[in-house]
């Protein structure tokens, strides 16, 4: 509840696109699939009445708003307002969509959702039930919504289960594991501090054309998964160049895991530590090490700020960011944006606003293992992280994983 506060300034919190169409766009019918899709997913109907009870209301709490522009630029600026103007806890809902027209045949469309009711899954899921209901209406198919897995079940389910036996397992595992590794999130402990205004810096080393067959190679080698080859890249690289025993970094774990749920949309992403051990190890024996602690951090996946406070524990230290930020991505990401509707041909708008992503003290790091340009990528701060470190970690990072026998 904490990003309810109407700032959006957690660098994740904020869900956005913006893309302008052109050719026949039906308003009416794009209204309709929007009306469908708010009630095939019942956490687009979910409010707070307080940080501790949902509400889920009964029909859509958002529709598509209608606006002209007479230029290009205005219609960005009415958008960019649009779609940047925070969420808030006692607000009227947590998702907004809107069209600005420009033309007979040009709009620019845009949708935003609170991080709260949406992941990475959830959004794949939404959006292709929009383009399905969109196509429905412009055939006139009026007929009933199908419903899909309850977010309100899954709460109510997991909250029971959390006050019984499958919440002290999880009590117990990470009361072990910050006793191994201390609080989370793990730091980044090489010279980090704040010499001045928040400065974001993109660091790329591009991979060779065959770096995603030689990661799947490495992982099969070690009966582990394409992820743990990575993540154990750069926990090994951390304690190359910082020196940390216990290496640490944050990952997401996007799991479904209560039965039920894979169809559900809500917000199901939780952020967790994972670590390196003290024995130094080949870098096979890493990997296997790193894909078992994964599966345990995974398996016990829980909101550890939450839980904590619950069980009057510090497992997760509140006002400390993430030093260490890790991700696999073997798509690109155009493949998680909304196609075009039905008679559109669509361009993508990258918009800007005020406390939208930042990272301000997290080094963000991602294979981006596409079949086409791979790259090792880190965003940071640079006036707070040091610059040559971050490239050290990647440099390393890039040889463990591409070249495990150098």
């Amino acid at each position: 509840m904490a990003r309810l506060t109407g700032e959006f300034a957690d660098w994740h919190n904020l869900h956005y696109m913006a893309m302008w169409l052109t050719g026949e766009l039906n308003i009416a019918a794009l209204r309709d699939a929007w009306w469908r899709v708010c009630l095939r997913h019942d956490v687009l109907r979910r409010t707070y009445l307080s940080a501790d009870e949902a509400c889920t209301h009964d029909d859509a709490l958002s529709e598509v708003e209608f606006h002209t522009a007479e230029t290009d630029a205005e219609a960005i600026e009415l958008m960019r307002r649009f779609i940047g103007t925070p969420f808030s806890l006692d607000g009227p809902g947590f998702s907004r969509i809107a069209i600005v027209q420009r033309g007979e045949r040009r709009h620019l469309f845009g949708i935003a959702m609170d991080h709260i009711i949406s992941d990475q899954a959830s959004w794949a899921r939404i959006r292709a039930d929009f383009t399905e209901f969109y196509d429905r209406a412009l055939a006139g198919d009026s007929g009933d919504v199908t419903n899909v897995s309850s977010y309100q079940s899954f709460a109510s389910e997991e909250r029971r289960l959390f006050s019984g036996a499958w919440g002290e397992e999880r009590r117990a595992f990470w009361r072990s594991y910050v006793g191994e590794f201390g609080t989370f999130p793990p730091s980044f402990p090489v010279g980090a501090e704040h010499t001045g205004e928040y400065q974001p810096r993109r660091v790329t080393r591009e991979l060779p054309e065959d770096a995603k067959s030689r990661v799947h190679k490495f992982s099969l080698a070690a009966r582990a998964t394409p992820f743990a080859v990575v993540t154990s890249s750069v926990l090994a690289a951390m304690r190359e160049v910082t020196g940390d025993p216990l290496p640490g970094i944050s990952v997401n774990q996007h799991g479904r895991m209560l039965p039920g749920t894979s169809e559900t949309a809500g917000l199901f992403v939780q952020t967790v530590p994972l670590h390196l051990g003290r024995q130094t190890r080949s870098p096979l024996e890493t990997v296997r090490d790193v894909f078992l602690r994964t599966h345990d951090v995974f398996e016990y996946s829980i909101p550890l700020l939450v839980a904590g406070r619950f069980w009057n524990e510090t497992l997760m230290v509140a006002d400390r960011q993430a030093g260490l930020y890790v991700s696999l991505n073997e798509h690109p990401p155009s493949t998680f944006n909304l196609r075009a509707f039905t008679g559109t041909e669509g361009e993508y708008v990258e918009l800007d606003f005020p406390g939208g992503k930042r990272f301000v003290e997290t080094v963000v790091v991602a294979w981006n293992l596409y079949e086409t340009g791979p790259e090792l990528v880190a965003h940071y701060n640079e006036n707070y992280f040091p610059g040559a470190a971050v490239e050290k970690v990647l440099e390393a990072a890039e040889r463990f994983a591409l070249t495990p026998g150098s």
